[in-house]
């Protein structure tokens, strides 16, 4: 369940508007109609007002991507020990109950070869005195047993709750596998949009130098509009991220840290 790759999160914007770019801008405002003039004068004011907008929702992308990324490996760390403490502590206490008892159930098992050969022996005194000491045993290595099988009991319902708080919080988070399919998809929007946005550049650049006022109009409205289609998915991969961010905090609180 990776996320997004950080290059592929922020690529940096094909458009640069430097003071350079500018100075021939303004170069090319000087050579335009007056009508034309204003129009290239809104359309570069908006398109430097998309930019620093691109920018902003690029950090916040940076950011909370960066951020949910060290809480999924914590999260999914804190998955794995749900109740993992709790289950090696009854184990262990098995392991312990069953050690304990071992000396005598190996005793019980040896005083049962031991009547069993009295009774092929057709010695009757002593199987009866045999008897009767396993008869006594047998009281306590019933108890042994009886013990043994609630350890066990325990140790079962702690391992399968501890599955079932897993399986439940795995589950939950699973719910980040379609913000990533959401956003592997605006990823591509954005990178066919990019395509566009160099050509345009390019044109724009080119327009300016001329200079050409109507080209470089025609290729800022272009950058201007190709624009708002990013920054209209940058807002989309950015509210997803925020969206996995719930979906972790929910995790947590499931798992409750």
């Amino acid at each position: 369940m990776a996320l997004l790759s950080p290059a592929d999160a922020w690529a940096a914007s094909v458009v640069q508007l430097t003071p350079a770019i500018k100075a021939s801008f303004d170069r090319a405002v000087a050579a335009a109609d007056p009508s034309m003039k204003g129009r290239l004068a809104n359309l570069y004011a908006e398109l430097a007002m998309l930019q620093i907008q691109y920018d902003s929702r690029e950090e916040k992308i940076r950011v909370i991507h960066y951020s949910n990324e060290q809480a999924l490996i914590v999260v999914r760390k804190q998955i794995k020990e749900i109740d993992a403490a709790a289950v090696s502590r009854l184990e262990a206490q098995t392991k312990s109950l069953k050690e304990r008892y071992q000396p005598l159930f190996d005793q019980y098992s040896s005083l049962n070869r031991r009547i069993s050969i009295a009774k092929s022996l057709k010695d009757k005194t002593l199987t009866s005195v045999l008897q009767a000491q396993g008869e006594a045993m047998k009281v306590l290595v019933q108890l042994a047993r009886e013990e043994i099988r609630g350890q066990e009991a325990r140790l079962k319902t702690a391992k399968e709750l501890r599955s079932q708080k897993i399986t439940i919080a795995r589950k939950i988070l699973a719910g980040i596998e379609s913000c990533q399919t959401e956003i592997k998809s605006e990823k591509s929007v954005v990178t066919a949009l990019n395509k566009r946005l160099t050509a345009d550049w390019t044109g724009f650049k080119s327009a300016i130098r001329k200079p050409s006022p109507a080209i470089a109009a025609e290729s800022l409205s272009s950058l201007v509009s190709m624009f708002r289609q990013v920054a209209g998915s940058k807002q989309k991969i950015l509210d997803l991220e925020q969206k996995v961010s719930k979906i972790i905090e929910t995790t947590k609180q499931q798992i409750g840290v």
